[in-house]
């Protein structure tokens, strides 16, 4: 069972899962959505949501993705905790340019 240590902070009521970009594309569903398909220890996990107007070429970060109140949250890590919320125009190009990327193990393993 492998487990992000940076993640240890308040609102954290589940651990995080490493995980690591492997392809971005249309969503199926929706064209107008990006698709993020990512690899973690414990299978695969695809994040969609609007496509952004602007790219980052430098990563910040990195980037905890979890539940939030309406569906999945983006949240900055800082000081071993969870950070600020982000949008999620902000969050796809911080991930797209190499951000460190932890997913919540609860929305790998519900297919969330």
């Amino acid at each position: 069972m492998t487990q992000a240590s940076c993640c240890t902070g308040p609102r954290l009521d589940e651990p995080f899962l490493p995980a690591t970009l492997g392809l971005v594309r249309r969503c199926p569903a929706r064209s107008e959505y990006i698709e993020l398909c990512f690899t973690t220890p414990e299978g695969p996990w695809k994040w969609c949501f609007p496509e952004p107007s602007r790219r980052r070429r430098q990563p910040a970060g990195p980037v905890a993705l979890t539940v939030g109140l309406y569906g999945v949250e983006a949240r900055l890590i800082r000081d071993s905790a969870l950070g600020p919320a982000l949008r999620s125009s902000s969050a796809l190009p911080m991930i797209c340019a190499g951000a460190d990327v932890y997913v919540a193990r609860g929305l790998v393993s519900r297919g969330y």
